[in-house]
């Protein structure tokens, strides 16, 4: 999926005897040959939500996984808060559980009432437990979306690419410094993890092990992978390089922002 290439980190977890159950984390963007998945990632470029027409139906066709539906959460959050009047036109008619459990999503983040006819869609159409999970607890606002699991870093993403606004990238920066400022040793083994990430060689992950308590080290881990899809989306998209950039302007001389520029010039 172009809108971001999803890992599970299930194996990684296990590997490190964490004892926290699967997740799925974001990661920068990979090469597609899905015109539906193309036309997500740059959206925010010329959004016109008549390009949208179909492309629900299409991404569902396509995608089985369900790491694949919290970035489109909060893409539709963004086209469904600004677009009221496309709603009924942009979900298709027919929906399987993981889609209409997104589009539910995607509904209460816009924070836009829904229908009775799509209502008893939605509700036909089933739910997925799985995203269930990992959509519980969401805001009815996307600004007030208060980063706990990956699956919330995947939602920003989705409403960055819906938007071009800088302000969801801000706030996935904001969600790694409070992990990455903590102490130098954080920092820098975080930085270890992310350089881990990159050549997929999770053995120094492995060894933080018996450095940290598991709770720790899992905040380690997604603040790494928010670090990475912040340089390497900033790579892609000219807006989050612009947030990514003004951050460690404005933070110099903070361990996060030491981290984010060493990332972004590597």
């Amino acid at each position: 999926m172009k809108v971001l290439g999803l890992i599970k980190l299930l194996a990684l977890l296990v590997a490190i005897d964490l004892g926290t159950p699967a997740a799925a984390m974001a990661q920068p963007a990979s090469p597609s040959a899905s015109k539906a998945d193309d036309v997500i990632t740059y959206y925010y470029g010329d959004p016109r939500p008549e390009r949208l027409v179909g492309v629900l139906d299409a991404f569902g066709k396509r995608h089985q996984d369900w790491v694949a539906y919290p970035p489109v959460a909060g893409f539709f959050a963004v086209v469904f808060a600004t677009q009221p009047g496309w709603i009924e036109k942009l979900v298709p008619a027919q929906l399987d559980a993981r889609l209409a459990t997104t589009i539910a999503a995607a509904l209460q983040l816009a924070g836009q009432p829904v229908s009775k006819g799509l209502q008893a869609r939605l509700a036909q159409s089933g739910t997925d437990p799985t995203l269930v999970g990992q959509f519980a607890g969401l805001p009815g606002r996307l600004t007030d979306l208060r980063i706990a699991i990956p699956t919330h870093l995947d939602i920003l993403w989705g409403a960055s690419f819906a938007s071009g606004d800088g302000r969801y990238a801000l706030m996935v920066a904001d969600f790694f410094a409070r992990t990455a400022n903590r102490s130098e040793a954080m920092a820098l083994d975080i930085t270890r993890i992310v350089a881990g990430m990159v050549r997929r060689d999770y053995s120094d992950l492995s060894k933080l092990k018996d450095k940290y308590e598991p709770a720790l080290l899992r905040d380690m881990v997604y603040a790494a992978t928010a670090a990475w899809a912040l340089t390497s989306n900033a790579r892609q998209h000219a807006f989050i390089d612009s947030v990514v950039s003004r951050y460690i302007s404005e933070h110099s001389g903070t361990l996060a922002a030491k981290v984010l520029s060493v990332m972004k010039g590597s």
